[in-house]
């Protein structure tokens, strides 16, 4: 009897092991190959499943957002509006292992947007759809009271974006200096700015 295979799957081991190549090489380094080798397959077998290494790359991309975003749905379920956001702001940081390794995707990911207008868009859209997650965050933060009114929301939810992006950066290029701890001292000192309390 032939052998049931499990499409999606096969798809998620495939961006699993090209986010693991990804972290370890660099993007520029990452190849078809590699990927196949990191995820136990064929070249042929990844051709069934994604057109070339732009697609892959491309879906390892949208995968990152993906599960943050789960991930932050899950933690600010029944939470107060800047309860949420503090936990979404940490959700989206690379405060451990895994999150990490989705800021190298993310990161490497981003350098190949300069000279790509396909993946600079598919990175424009992904922006869009975080304004306006963000912007939900920010809005119920200020209609409830915890949050200053005073300040533009659009503002609020650019710097969200900018802090995230430069502290997953920093967390990649200097990890001894942006620990942990200290991003989420970073997070606390920005939601201090911008509370009621």
């Amino acid at each position: 009897m032939p052998k049931i295979v499990d499409h999606e799957q096969r798809r998620q081991e495939v961006l699993a092991a090209t986010w693991r190549v990804i972290a370890r090489v660099g993007l520029d380094a990452t190849t078809i190959r590699r990927i196949a080798h990191e995820a136990g397959h064929s070249v042929g077998v990844l051709a069934h499943y994604f057109k070339d290494k732009e697609d892959i790359l491309s879906s390892a991309h949208l995968l990152a957002f993906a599960r943050a975003r789960a991930r932050i749905v899950e933690a600010t379920e029944g939470r107060s509006s800047m309860e949420a956001l503090r936990l979404a702001l940490l959700e989206a940081l690379p405060l451990d292992e895994e999150r990490l390794l989705e800021a190298h995707v993310d990161v490497s990911f981003l350098g190949h947007t300069v000279g790509n207008a396909h993946l600079r868009q598919i990175r424009s859209r992904s922006n869009a759809n975080s304004r306006v997650m963000w912007g939900g965050f920010v809005t119920r933060a200020q209609d409830c009271g915890e949050m200053r009114r005073d300040e533009d929301a659009g503002f609020i939810v650019d710097e969200i974006q900018a802090l995230i992006e430069s502290l997953s950066i920093q967390a990649i290029i200097d990890p001894e200096r942006m620990t942990p701890e200290y991003q989420v001292a970073l997070v606390s000192r920005f939601l201090a700015r911008m509370s009621t309390r």
